[in-house]
């Protein structure tokens, strides 16, 4: 990889046309300054490429880039900040952290553009409307990022990613400012907009939603919208530069085909919570009956929701701001897994234990968190499946002195 990196370097000098002649911005402000040398031939056009998403979860939200054509020199390049290993050893967990680094590279338009007719993607480029000096500042810009030294970058889903990237290094060497169109006020938080993206892969979404806390369940601002490439488009598509539009033309390279979304789950997460509550409400009915306590029930619990608080609990050490704070820890973690053992044991002396009571508080409080944080689907309803557990636990143990539990 890094030998093709260096190799593409060199690709991309040969995109810069040497040294802006100092017409070029009497050009800008209007006229060419007497006795200065006419300007150089504008034969540089950038483009913004946008990728549509693909089937795999690094590529599900799609894909930007930037396309380099230097029509006199014969260079078509493309400008690619998303480049990773996914053979990287522990990608996903490493992922999940933020603990990610991509890297920027350059490669032939044609091939980079194969890639994408190979798995069915659409390309759209929008053709920049700027002048010679910024697309020369442009091209500087890049031939400085892409040096070793400068490749690698802590990646980041939300706030430093391959279309931030491309944004920022277009936006921040153009000589004017970039007017977009106001920010969306409504339904854009980033649980929002990703939701928008996953609605057809609900066990997709529920993944997601575990994972992110409360802070993505905030307002957005403009810059944080453009995050996801598709948003990055349509506000370029609409922005103005120096009083004129930013987008002189846009075209479709590439025809999206329809894409093959797996196999369907069966079920929803919805629906397998549904069939928690019938089921557990069920046997806590065999319970009152028989005035046993089924304490196999808790133990089942215990370990669901002790085993993914670990990783809902690692996630407070995790990179990524929007992860850090998830009031799912109030059921999600370790603590049934520690206690457990102990309220089971007095369970089956027939005692009671604080532990039901703790946990009956924290389910509590995780219901009320539900005001401000938007929960995965069907986990309201796993909250009430659990805490139907320590109202089971105090009304057979205080109504029913002689209950015994199950062998």
């Amino acid at each position: 990889m890094k030998r093709f990196i260096t190799v593409i370097t060199v690709l991309l000098l040969t995109l810069i046309p040497g040294n802006l002649p100092a017409s070029a911005q009497s050009q800008e402000s209007g006229g060419q300054a007497a006795g200065q040398p006419a300007p150089k031939q504008d034969s540089i056009e950038i483009s913004l490429l946008t990728c549509t998403p693909g089937t795999e979860i690094w590529s599900e939200f799609g894909h930007t880039a930037l396309r380099i054509h230097n029509l006199t020199r014969g260079v078509d390049a493309v400008v690619n900040y998303g480049m990773f290993s996914s053979n990287t050893p522990y990608f996903i967990p490493k992922f999940v952290f933020g603990l990610t680094d991509y890297q920027v590279g350059v490669e032939p338009f044609n091939t980079f553009l194969a890639e994408y007719i190979y798995e069915g993607r659409g390309v759209i480029e929008q053709r920049l409307n700027i002048s010679y000096a910024d697309k020369v500042a442009i091209c500087e810009a890049i031939t400085e990022n892409v040096k070793p030294e400068n490749q690698v970058y802590r990646y980041n889903f939300f706030y430093d990613n391959c279309t931030t990237r491309a944004r920022d290094i277009v936006v921040d060497n153009l000589s004017g400012n970039v007017k977009y169109p106001p920010a969306m006020q409504d339904s854009c938080s980033f649980r929002q907009m990703v939701h928008r993206c996953t609605v057809d892969y609900p066990w997709t979404q529920f993944g997601e939603d575990l994972l992110l806390g409360i802070q993505a369940d905030w307002q957005t601002s403009k810059s944080e919208q453009q995050f996801l490439p598709d948003n990055l488009r349509k506000d370029f598509d609409k922005a103005l530069y120096n009083g004129r539009p930013l987008v002189s033309s846009t075209r479709m390279i590439v025809t999206p085909q329809p894409l093959s979304k797996g196999k369907n789950v069966p079920l929803s997460p919805m629906d397998v919570m549904m069939i928690l509550l019938v089921v557990t409400v069920t046997l806590e009915l065999f319970e009152h009956k028989s005035k046993k306590i089924f304490w196999g029930i808790d133990l089942f619990y215990m370990l669901l929701t002790g085993l993914t608080g670990i990783v809902i609990t690692a996630m407070i050490f995790s990179q990524h701001p929007t992860v850090r704070v998830n009031l799912l820890i109030l059921i999600l973690n370790p603590l049934p897994l520690i206690f457990g053992y102990q309220a089971i044991r007095h369970t089956i002396k027939h005692e009671k234990y604080w532990w039901w009571t703790a946990w009956e508080v924290l389910i509590v409080l995780f219901m009320v968190g539900g005001f401000f944080q938007t929960y995965p689907s069907g986990m309201i309803v796993l909250a009430l499946v659990l805490l139907t557990r320590p109202l089971m636990h105090h009304y057979m143990l205080n109504k029913n002195k002689g209950v015994t539990p199950q062998k």
